[in-house]
């Protein structure tokens, strides 16, 4: 798979804010450090009652452009209603609390924009034992990109 640099280097700087934990907290990351990637990261709550499910808290403006519309308090299982869910690449990350980078089909949202890159990272809460939040990044496929345009 073709990784984008941006998503690449989104990783890099949550590796280095993480250090020798597991995963960095949710409070490592603010508006002025996200700023190279603002517009095409979101921030997923992990809510585990009544039952496991992931709620878009945060969606930057050019997520929901890629899709065609806004996603913000939204859930993922909803979001993917019709289509292939997204769902199990989150479920992956919570388990194995650890990066995971897949593509999404968006050719039902998007002609410009229809196979995207997806990067999703933990982020721990405050004592550092669980995930509280997964930060996705994404980006389109340049590939894909350049046959649209």
């Amino acid at each position: 798979m073709q990784i984008p640099e941006e998503l690449r280097a989104l990783e890099a700087y949550w590796d280095m804010q993480r250090g020798a934990q597991p995963m960095p907290p949710r409070s490592a990351f603010g508006p002025l450090e996200l700023r190279p990637w603002l517009g095409n990261i979101a921030l997923v709550a992990v809510e585990r009652q009544p039952a496991l499910r992931f709620r878009v808290t945060l969606s930057g403006a050019r997520m929901d452009d890629y899709r065609g519309h806004g996603i913000t308090n939204r859930y993922i299982d909803d979001i993917c209603v019709g289509q292939e869910s997204s769902e199990p690449f989150f479920r992956r990350c919570l388990e194995s609390a650890a990066p995971v980078y897949f593509r999404f089909d968006n050719s039902r949202n998007s002609q410009l924009y229809p196979c995207m890159t997806k990067l999703l990272l933990p982020l721990g809460n405050a004592a550092g034992d669980a995930i509280e939040r997964i930060l996705v990044g994404s980006y389109p496929q340049a590939a894909r990109l350049a046959r649209a345009a």
